[in-house]
Parts: structure tokens; C-alpha cells; sequence
């Protein structure tokens, strides 16, 4: 796309899905950094090997890895064998312009080793790329944040996700808090990247993707001052697709909110079928604000889909009246924050429907 490779990516580690997919971010992380395992004697003790430069053809890319909460229980050995890895290649006697991680990583070090006495720490600190939650804690405080309505500003989700996840793992260094050393190591970030490895989910299915994926990407853009790239990769299929992330909100809104067979199969289940589907639009509104990637039209469509159908507005009603006034929220909310440019006609409609909601739940009450 650009003619030439990052300098340093930044990606997620859930504990599911790296279960689930026998560590495919994993291997990422590995090949981005130009290293490879080697299996001897027991699949519970890989060894980490360094492709040479003459044979990966390429530089050897820096990554920020940040893990979530369970992650970080279900998977210390995966955690030291990564460290390890940061640490060889940081290492490696390579040329600054075919080792990004190594460079970076001097970097760093200069500037840590001018702080504190203890250089071997500093030097530990610098190659330290995992980053995730103080020990005890699993989650950010993102999603709370949108699903209470409690901003004003995306600066403050960044924020959030920066105090949540701003805690290095390195070696002998666990879950201390390195704010300043976390900012600085997103602010080299140009790659946002997350994998998408089950049909039983789509991005706009779960608010742990615009928790970490949306937070991470909101928080590299307040410490770089610019957009990263957004790729999602779809690892379902025999050849893996990876393509900008707001392809994959496109694709999750088309087969799930605005497919007639799936809100069909939900409304089927009395109250939590409509509440389901309140969520997802609380998703899109998440992943609007953390990657601004939503597509004017969607809002619109779903505007269309939910509440300009009269008949589809009864059924949502009468299976939870509730969740449809809080999808309405929602709409209006996208309009009042500048994600929807919704025309006079649109917002006077919803407008008008949300109020006789709220009058029905307000009668029933």
C-alpha cells in the first residue's frame, strides 16, 4: 500500500482466542520480528530461532504487544517466551535500517539509562514491548465509558485505555506501571493490527473489539498525533484476508444489523432479542468513536432498518420497548457527536419516534 514496511506494529492478545487458535497473533508477532520456533524434544519447551536477514528479505519490525487480563493468567509461559524473543532481536548485531526493533529499542535505552542508575533494568524496560493491566485487573474501563455516555471528547477513551493498559511485563519487571515508557512506545506505532478467527463473531458482535482494538487505536493516535492503519484479518478461511477495519464494521453491520434473516431469528426470543440487538448498535457507536471508520451510511441504514420501518419499530417494541427507545439513544447520540451526518427529514422522524417510545414506556409505567 505504502512501498515500504512499518517501523513498529501494535496488536492485541486475548486468552480465548489464542486457545482457540493455537497462538495465530502469536506467530505474528514472531514473523513480524523475523524469528521462528523450533521444536525439539517437547512441544512445551520451543525454542526461538533468528531468520537471517539474507533469507527474510526484509526488515525486522517492531511490535507492541498489549494483552488483556486473561491472557496474562492462562498464558505466562507464552509471555516469557515473547520477552525472550524481544530481547534476542533487540540484541542482534544488525544494521538500525534492517532491525526497527533494535534501533528502537537503543533508543529508548539512551534515554532510560539517563534516568536511572541501574542500567541492566533500563536495558530490560526498553526491550520490554508487552504491555497490558495492573496485576488483579482483566478489562479497560472503555467500554464503560460508551456504554454510560460518560465523555465528551475521544481523548478520554484514549486516556482510558492508556491508564488501563499501561503496566510493562518484562522479565523481572511485572505489572509495573510506565506510563511515560507506554506513550512513548505507541507513539512509534503505524499498524494497528487484530485477527478475526471464528464465524461466531463479527467486530460489531463484541465490545472487547472497540474496547482493545478501537482503544489501542484511539491511544496510538493521541501519542503519535496521527491515524495508524487499521487491518483486521479474517483467519477463518483457507487463505487469511486481511483488509482496513472499516471493511470489517461494513461486513459485520450487512450480516448481522441489517440482515432481515438474523433480526428475524433474534426477535424470536421475547426481550433479549431486541436488547441484542440495541448492543450491537452500542458497538458500532464504540467503534465509531475509537477508529472513526463507521460509514455515514450505516447510520442511516440502521435508522432505516429499526425505526423509519414501521412495522419492523412494532415488533422491536413489543418484544422490548426498552431496547428499542435505547437503540433510538444511540442514533441520536451518533447524530449529536458528528458520526452521523443525518438530514432534517431523518433526525425529525427519529426524533418523533423515540418520543412516543419513551411515551409507551412511560404509560406501561
Amino acid at each position: 500500500m505504502h512501498g515500504t514496511y512499518p517501523r513498529s506494529t501494535a496488536l492485541i492478545l486475548w486468552g480465548f482466542e489464542t486457545a482457540k487458535t493455537q497462538g495465530e497473533t502469536v506467530g505474528q508477532v514472531l514473523r513480524y520480528l523475523g524469528l521462528e520456533v523450533v521444536r525439539e524434544k517437547s512441544a512445551w519447551s520451543p525454542r526461538i530461532a533468528v531468520i537471517p536477514l539474507e533469507r527474510l528479505g526484509r526488515p525486522r519490525i517492531d511490535v507492541v504487544v498489549n494483552i488483556c487480563g486473561f491472557f496474562r493468567d492462562l498464558f505466562p509461559n507464552v509471555m516469557e517466551l515473547l520477552d525472550r524473543a524481544f530481547q534476542q532481536v533487540a540484541a542482534l548485531d544488525e544494521p538500525p535500517a534492517m532491525n526497527y526493533m533494535r534501533s528502537n529499542t537503543q533508543a529508548l535505552f539512551k534515554e532510560l539509562s539517563s534516568k536511572m542508575e541501574d542500567t541492566e533494568h533500563a536495558g530490560t524496560m526498553a526491550a520490554g514491548r508487552i504491555f497490558g493491566p495492573p496485576a488483579g485487573e482483566y478489562g479497560t474501563s472503555v467500554n464503560a465509558l460508551v456504554e454510560a455516555r460518560n465523555w465528551t471528547d475521544e481523548s478520554q477513551l484514549a486516556g482510558a485505555y492508556l491508564q488501563s493498559m499501561n503496566h510493562l511485563y518484562a522479565g523481572a519487571v511485572r505489572a509495573q506501571k510506565l506510563d511515560e515508557l507506554f506513550r512513548r512506545q505507541l507513539a512509534a506505532v503505524e499498524v494497528v493490527s487484530q485477527v478475526r478467527s471464528s464465524h461466531d463473531y463479527e467486530i460489531t458482535d463484541l465490545d472487547h473489539y472497540y474496547e482493545y482494538f478501537g482503544g489501542l487505536a484511539k491511544a496510538v493516535e493521541t501519542c503519535s498525533g496521527k491515524k495508524p492503519e487499521l487491518l483486521f484479518s479474517d483467519t477463518t478461511r483457507e487463505v487469511i484476508l486481511t483488509e482496513d477495519v472499516a471493511a470489517a464494521i461494513r461486513r459485520g453491520v450487512r450480516t448481522r444489523l441489517l440482515n432481515p434473516k438474523w433480526i428475524e431469528g433474534l426477535l424470536e426470543h421475547d426481550y433479549h432479542g431486541a436488547q441484542h440487538i440495541a448492543d450491537r448498535v452500542e458497538n458500532v457507536l464504540g467503534l465509531a468513536a475509537t477508529t472513526n471508520r463507521v460509514d455515514n451510511w450505516i447510520w442511516s441504514g440502521i435508522a432505516a432498518r429499526y425505526v423509519f420501518d414501521r412495522e419492523m419499530r412494532r415488533k422491536m417494541e413489543e418484544n422490548n420497548r426498552w431496547a428499542a427507545a435505547e437503540l433510538m439513544r444511540r442514533l441520536l447520540e451518533a447524530s449529536q457527536r458528528g458520526y452521523w451526518e443525518a438530514d432534517e427529514n431523518e433526525l425529525a422522524e427519529l426524533q418523533q419516534a423515540y418520543l412516543e417510545v419513551e411515551g409507551a414506556i412511560e404509560e406501561q409505567l
